[in-house]
């Protein structure tokens, strides 16, 4: 039998009136009955920040402080070979000032050596973007729309049915002719475009739709940026007539009716989630809930075993 909420008005209006986070979309295409435990039940609200979350966020923190003070410095935020060792240096300061203000380990024995994997991990990225030699300049580093009182004040945007969307974008560069780039940043697995609706992650396809609609920007790619692993190339989709030249993989080269065709999919299965989500149609998908297959509350969501 599958969870309802039509007993339960006050659930149903709030989740009517409810402003979606991305990732939050992506957490109900795996599992409705994940998200509600995770979103709306919010058993670990009082806990510590697992691990990889912990690291995520020092992460996106550092690599902020880092392009901003590069930028501040040289007039720009693109990491070149000329400017590497200035950037390693701003990174360590940027790692020393953020890291108190997040947790990386419950265990105090563990936090060293997340913190020298880390800023590890983060050097190497740094050198990996300077071989890159893009032409484009990051010109905004972790943007948020939709968040009331927050500058820059942009608003949601507005899907379709009601569905309005919040995020936070982590970097978008932008060429010379005003062409847009956006990079999310991830660990070391990250989805290529063929199979954004496939496995769900409609994440980076939706801000393509919120920079353009919020900030005017004529956005031609969009790209998981991963931050460890062995291959550290972006990987997502780019316009292949929009005559940007970036090193990326071939088949991440779309046609211009082919990306505008994968943006637009992405925005009906959004609108679809959050139409099945007001309906209370809060059902178990164990063959998609964690990674890998398998109910991640079986505890909770007992049908999910």
């Amino acid at each position: 039998m599958d969870w309802t909420i039509s007993d339960r008005p006050e659930l149903a209006a709030e989740l009517r009136a409810r402003s979606w986070s991305a990732s939050s979309l992506e957490l109900w295409i795996a599992c409705p009955a994940r998200w509600f435990v995770e979103r709306m039940l919010d058993p670990a609200s009082q806990q510590p920040d697992p691990e990889p979350l912990a690291r995520g966020a020092l992460a996106h923190a550092v690599l902020r402080d880092t392009l901003h003070a590069l930028r501040e410095q040289t007039g720009s935020a693109r990491v070149t070979t000329s400017r590497l060792a200035l950037a390693r240096r701003l990174l360590a300061t940027a790692f020393a000032c953020q890291e108190p203000a997040y947790q990386l380990s419950a265990e105090a024995a563990r936090v060293p050596g997340l913190r020298r994997k880390l800023q590890a991990d983060l050097e190497r990225y740094l050198a990996h973007a300077a071989e890159q030699d893009s032409p484009l300049e990051p010109r905004e580093l972790e943007l948020g729309f939709g968040f009331e009182g927050e500058p820059p004040g942009l608003p949601s945007l507005d899907l379709g049915d009601g569905l309005r969307l919040r995020g936070r974008i982590d970097r978008i560069d932008v060429g010379p002719h005003g062409q847009a780039v956006l990079y999310d940043y991830k660990g070391a697995s990250v989805s290529p475009a063929a199979k954004w609706l496939e496995d769900g992650k409609i994440q980076l396809a939706l801000y393509v739709l919120a920079v353009r609609e919020l900030l005017g920007l004529d956005v031609v790619g969009a790209f998981y940026q991963p931050l460890t692993g062995v291959d550290l190339r972006a990987r997502g989709a780019l316009d292949r007539s929009a005559g940007i030249e970036l090193e990326c993989v071939q088949t991440d080269l779309l046609e211009h009716d082919e990306l505008e065709e994968l943006l637009e999919r992405a925005r009906e299965l959004a609108v679809a989630s959050a139409t099945q989500a007001r309906a209370g149609a809060i059902e178990p998908r164990p063959q998609t809930c964690s990674y890998g297959g398998g109910c991640a509350h079986p505890a909770i969501c007992r049908q999910g075993r």
